[in-house]
């Protein structure tokens, strides 16, 4: 396959209904429509249709401040398929997805298996609706896993017995959080991330993107705060300092810590800034 300019609209994901009809062990989860879903918010942004109207609703109030607001979901998604091409390149072929979000095309088992067939991905996210629709999935997806988790339960999530099935411990993985840590209150993101580096086995890598305040007017970062405090979870904006921190006990590899925009690419910087970068762990 060929992955797609990460500018370009993302292509939509054929899913098969049929097995709720059959399956006897599913319950039909609940669905909180009464707030926005930072995950359907993120599917609306790329271009997606597994969103409700009040998920809509948010996304359009931002986009009322930012015109620009789905190119910079778009340049979010541009990193996580640059650093999934960059650690596979590298020799990684075990990928875990922290907060992997309702599934878009393309994905990381979609990118990452260009470079190896055999490489293993594991979905971890834990809002019903995700869970749901990787369920329903219709194409085939050897090698890969989705587990449902709150990613702030690292030992949990290292704990289970599928994942450990699945995965080898003994061997690098690439642990992506892409867009999930500014939902992440400041002081519980850097413990959360300080567990995973002590969980990955040598080798491994953190690949990170988080909006930072630096270089965005104040009234932006404030609108977009007064925006999210309504949905599943509220944003967290972090500075450049903060960010960094994110990253302590890794070594950034090249380009180091920049705009998503610039993460071995070339595009103009856009008005929210979503800070990139990957590390190895030490």
């Amino acid at each position: 396959m060929t992955t797609q300019p990460h500018g370009a609209k993302a292509d939509p994901i054929e899913v098969d209904w049929s097995w709720t009809a059959s399956d006897d062990d599913w319950v039909p989860p609940e669905i909180d429509t009464s707030k926005p879903s930072t995950a359907r918010m993120y599917d609306y942004a790329l271009g997606g249709k597994d969103n409700y109207a009040i998920d809509r609703q948010a996304v359009d109030k931002i986009a009322e401040l930012l015109p620009d607001l789905k190119p910079v979901a778009l340049a979010n998604r541009g990193f996580m398929i640059r650093a999934v091409e960059a650690l596979s390149r590298m020799g990684i072929d075990q990928f875990l997805d922290l907060g992997s979000g309702i599934p878009t095309s393309p994905n990381v088992h979609e990118v990452a298996g260009v470079h190896r067939a055999t490489t293993k991905v594991v979905y971890v996210d834990n809002d019903p609706i995700v869970m749901t629709y990787n369920r329903a999935l219709r194409e085939p997806r050897p090698g890969v896993l989705a587990l449902n988790h709150d990613m702030r339960a690292p030992a949990t999530i290292f704990e289970d017995p599928a994942l450990r099935a699945h995965l080898d411990l003994e061997r690098p993985i690439g642990l992506l959080l892409v867009a999930v840590l500014h939902f992440v209150q400041r002081e519980t993101a850097l413990e959360v991330v300080e567990q995973y580096r002590r969980l990955l086995p040598p080798g491994s890598y953190l690949a990170i993107s988080a909006i930072c305040s630096d270089g965005m007017e104040p009234a932006l970062v404030q609108r977009l705060e007064s925006v999210y405090q309504t949905s599943s979870s509220p944003l967290i904006v972090r500075t450049t300092a903060e960010a960094e921190q994110l990253f302590e006990g890794t070594r950034l590899i090249e380009p180091g810590l920049v705009d998503a925009t610039q993460w071995r690419n070339n595009e103009t910087p856009l008005p929210i800034r979503i800070l990139s970068g990957v590390g190895q762990v030490l």
